[in-house]
């Protein structure tokens, strides 16, 4: 499944706070403070989000209350902690799909070329 904006946002932040094994203890500002601020990422969209990764099967998390701020405590599973890897996987394929375009389109203008010097 392909996250949207949003989710992405959210599961590089939590990636970045996570522990090597996949757990941390954040807050929503907390959350809200590693998301760019060029994007429009609101306090109230961040239940809403983590309740979507969690539905995806990227982490499990719990509410809990700490001095009236609600404090979100998340483990990772599987597909969350290989959230990275598989980042890194698609960007590689996109890059060699941009040069397999590129190297055909070059192809079948050397073609194209050929085929005009030989009628000409």
């Amino acid at each position: 499944m392909i996250l949207s904006k949003k989710e992405k946002l959210m599961m590089n932040a939590v990636y970045s706070i996570a522990s090597p094994k996949g757990q941390c203890l954040a807050t929503g500002v907390e959350l809200l403070s590693l998301i760019p601020y060029k994007n429009d990422f609101r306090e109230e969209d961040v239940e809403k989000t983590l309740e979507a990764l969690k539905v995806e099967g990227y982490f499990e998390y719990d509410k809990a209350k700490r001095k009236d701020e609600t404090v979100y405590c998340i483990v990772l599973r599987e597909k969350g902690l290989s959230y990275e890897r598989d980042k890194l996987k698609s960007r590689r394929k996109l890059i060699l799909r941009l040069a397999l375009t590129v190297i055909c389109a070059l192809l079948g203008w050397a073609v194209k070329e050929i085929i005009s010097a030989i009628i000409a």
